[in-house]
């Protein structure tokens, strides 16, 4: 091949691939609007993504792909907790869920409070193309739909990225503010009965601390019950 021909080769590809990139970078500005529900975006959300930045919460927090792994990524959190939830953590973290690592109380107002959940449903309700992953050892172990050892494979990662054990010990591991799980499936092998807890835990055990997860789906709540059943 000639230096001509191998500078045209440079020039046109060049030129391809700049258009290729100049487009999908348009594509991309199109499609932000709708993926981000930009018409949701009122001044409360914008008001709590100031605080978040204010407060330095990336620093513990990863948030759609940001931050540290300190603490539990909270990108989809509104999906797995509501916002009742929530605004009591963020009013006394150590108080709703004890945990060893622990949040520091920052003291908000009842607004502030308000506008750090609107952001956190706001961010929870963009579409990232199914960010956060689930962990690479429960992806790779499993191939969802095959049957009850499937979910219940999918039902520990959950439990995992839920951060039940802040709470509940299982062999050995995690907090002590609720129940040890360790042998749950002995004492309570009713899918039914947990998928009901999981959904009310109050309804069946007047006086529980333990929080709602009524937002998740029904198929994740069914994963979450086929793992606690194979605890014996």
């Amino acid at each position: 091949m000639t230096q001509t021909a191998a500078r045209n080769m440079f020039v046109v590809g060049t030129i391809i691939f700049g258009l290729i990139f100049l487009y999908m970078t348009y594509d991309s500005l199109r499609q932000m609007p709708k993926r981000t529900h930009e018409e949701a975006l009122t001044d409360e959300v914008v008001e709590g993504k100031a605080l978040w930045q204010k407060h330095n919460c990336n620093d513990c927090h990863t948030i759609l792909g940001i931050g540290g792994y300190y603490a539990p990524d909270i990108t989809k959190v509104s999906t797995y907790r509501n916002d009742d939830w929530l605004k009591r953590f963020l009013k006394d973290p150590q108080g709703t869920w004890p945990a060893k690592r622990v949040m520091p109380n920052l003291h908000l107002s009842d607004r502030d409070v308000s506008a750090l959940v609107a952001f956190m449903k706001w961010v929870s309700n963009i579409d990232t193309n199914g960010w956060p992953p689930k962990p690479m050892n429960a992806a790779a172990a499993t191939t969802p739909g095959e049957g009850p050892a499937d979910k219940a494979a999918e039902g520990r990662a959950l439990v995992g990225r839920l951060g039940c054990q802040g709470c509940h010990k299982i062999n050995g591991a995690g907090g002590d503010a609720g129940p040890d799980l360790t042998h749950v499936g002995s004492r309570l092998p009713d899918i039914a009965w947990h998928i009901s807890h999981l959904k009310d835990p109050g309804k069946l055990r007047p006086g529980s601390a333990m929080p709602p997860f009524s937002n998740l789906p029904e198929s994740e709540l069914d994963e979450v019950a086929e793992y606690l059943v194979t605890l014996k």
